[in-house]
């Protein structure tokens, strides 16, 4: 009995050493892991301008799930992004960092106080004192109009008073941003004068130059931008225009190109789709886009996330394997001491001598 329990001991003991192992390499090592494929992109020029940009993080709210683990998903969501954009911050030391849009998940169907939660739940993962500098545009998941939705005045108003009052226009006196919203087919356009003395920057949630329209043709016109980057679709493509050219980028590279160059040498049109930056999109590749400006030089490369729903399973499978573990074990070592008492009382009764 002492050897079965000195068993019984080593056999628990491994099984917690594991547990704590692979806790350690899911919530810890594997963002160095991720990390590690990160592309530098070195300033060579003092004007060097560093863009964050964050697309469908998508902070899940209560009513599309009312499960009992609810909950836990929210939390586990919420932390993911945090961990994730303060790796990212950390690693790129941006500028200004670009929110494309889809910031809530429930946005354009909450109530004030709801609305009011989650406003307060996407400061505490991306509120960072010393990077103040940024720009947000609305999705159709924050104030409404996916498939031709209703958006009321009054999520554009809460979005605008939450978001967007302290944002960017001109940054340096050298670039300019323009928000774009292809729901509304609207954009901001204030000082049309000074616009060519800036790089100017179209961002959007939802992609413009693979849909064309009306919306395009004013964007061209008006704004005349040397680069739009978007979200919505929760992928990473690019998109040049009026070409119908569209690349997959999910590589661990660096893309260049020639702003300038690309417009009034080939007089195309650049946009970049921006993958999401939450697992719970279901995507199996998931990240931020990282892009510095030099002049009219853009370097662009996406920064890959780990995707947690795999690191969830590993989970669910050792909680699985370490009960089916200690139940074929305690058979193991319980049937044979059974059978060794059973084999010993029937000895003893075998030489009890007969009168």
């Amino acid at each position: 009995m002492a050897s079965l329990r000195v068993v019984n001991r080593l056999v628990c003991r491994g099984f917690v050493a594991l547990t704590l192992l692979l806790v350690f390499f899911n919530e810890f090592i594997v963002y160095y892991l991720a990390q590690s494929s990160w592309q530098r992109i070195d300033c060579k020029l003092d004007n060097c301008t560093r863009l964050l940009l964050i697309a469908d993080p998508q902070i899940l709210g209560n009513s599309y799930d009312r499960s009992s683990h609810s909950p836990l998903a929210r939390y586990d969501s919420d932390r993911y992004l945090a961990k994730t954009f303060e790796r990212a911050l950390h690693f790129t030391q941006p500028h200004i960092i670009v929110f494309l849009g889809d910031l809530l998940d429930e946005g354009n169907i909450a109530t004030a106080q709801e609305y009011k939660q989650y406003v307060q739940r996407f400061k505490r993962i991306y509120q960072n004192k010393n990077f103040r500098k940024r720009v947000h545009v609305p999705g159709d998941n924050d104030i409404g109009g996916e498939n031709g939705d209703y958006i009321s005045n009054s999520n554009q108003r809460r979005f605008e008073n939450e978001f967007m009052s302290e944002d960017l226009f001109d940054y340096d006196n050298r670039l300019r941003f323009f928000k774009i919203n292809r729901m509304l087919l609207d954009f901001n356009n204030p000082d049309r004068d000074h616009n060519q003395d800036r790089l100017r920057i179209g961002v959007s949630h939802a992609p413009l130059l693979i849909g064309g329209g009306p919306l395009l043709r004013a964007i061209i016109s008006d704004l005349d931008p040397h680069i739009i980057f978007s979200g919505h679709w929760h992928e990473s493509r690019i998109f040049i225009y009026p070409s119908t050219k569209v690349i997959n980028f999910y590589e661990n590279s660096v893309r260049h190109f020639d702003l300038k160059a690309l417009k009034e040498e080939e007089h195309s049109y650049l946009e970049i789709m921006v993958p999401t930056c939450s697992y719970r999109m279901g995507k199996s590749k998931i990240g931020m886009g990282y892009a510095v400006l030099e002049n009219y030089n853009l370097s662009y490369t996406v920064l890959w996330q780990p995707n947690r729903f795999i690191l969830l399973f590993t989970y669910i499978f050792w909680g699985l394997f370490v009960v089916c573990g200690a139940v074929v074990f305690k058979m193991m070592t319980r049937c044979p001491f059974r059978v060794a008492k059973r084999q010993t009382l029937y000895n003893r009764v075998s030489t009890i001598p007969q009168f």
